[in-house]
């Protein structure tokens, strides 16, 4: 199992309250109530993703501009959190609307090839075992190992492309693409499936998804998951707790 975020965090909160020698960056000139309206995340936060980035991203940058690992990362978080680049901030690094494409598709790619160290399901007998026995505390349902959701995210799609605008329609009534995320009861993202169009029902998203296949063929033992849509997937060994499930699911 990966290292839970949260913990990397408080763990890198720590050692810069300690340390003396911080590398200087573009995110020092903003204070934390402009950093969290621009980024929609705490300094800790973002100097931990920074920091990141700067291993995996070295002597690597777009053809044109040149900019440092710092601003490339301001960039593309700025574009996560509010789904378009703020003018102000584009302007402050010289800028313009044409260069983030390039930007966000770099710094998106060296974010993604990073995925494997943070987001994974529980591998070992006592990581499983820790796993199910917070979420048996919480709901009483034992031998959990994870709680399955289906997040929908907001987007805009063209009204150009006519074909495929509709699919995008989430039930909630809103243009959105939708995901499946696995977590633990203390909120760890364990594993994350790729996006499909709004519309796509749950249940298919569940029946493609390769994390899926190997919980019902058995690759994780006698552990399952729970979550809001068709409750026979993942109770058929223990149909006594379909009751506590439905509480459990209520409240999450």
């Amino acid at each position: 199992m990966a290292y839970p975020l949260p913990m990397l965090l408080a763990t890198y909160e720590a050692l810069i309250e300690d340390g003396d020698d911080e590398i200087p960056s573009c995110f020092d000139e903003f204070d934390d109530e402009a950093l969290f309206n621009l980024f929609h995340l705490t300094r800790p936060c973002l100097m931990f993703i920074v920091d990141s980035m700067r291993v995996c991203m070295h002597n690597v940058s777009p053809k044109s501009p040149h900019l440092s690992v710092d601003a490339l990362v301001m960039v593309t978080l700025n574009y996560y959190a509010h789904g378009i680049s703020s003018a102000s901030l584009l302007t402050k690094l010289g800028l313009t609307h044409t260069h983030c494409p390039a930007i966000i598709s770099l710094v998106s790619g060296k974010i993604s090839e990073m995925t494997d160290k943070f987001v994974s399901l529980p591998e070992t007998k006592e990581a499983k075992a820790t796993v199910a026995s917070n979420i048996e505390a919480i709901c009483g349902i034992p031998n959990v190992l994870g709680i399955l959701a289906s997040p929908h995210f907001r987007v805009r799609v063209s009204p150009y492309d006519k074909e495929n605008y509709r699919t995008f329609f989430s039930p909630l009534g809103y243009t959105a693409v939708v995901s499946q995320i696995i977590c633990d009861s203390d909120g760890n993202i364990l594993f994350v499936e790729k996006c499909e169009a709004g519309r796509t029902p749950e249940q298919e998203m569940w029946a493609s998804s390769a994390k899926g296949n190997e919980i019902e063929e058995g690759l994780y033992g006698p552990y399952w998951l729970i979550g809001e849509f068709p409750i026979v997937l993942f109770c058929e060994s223990n149909m006594s707790n379909i009751q506590q499930l439905c509480l459990f699911n209520s409240q999450f």
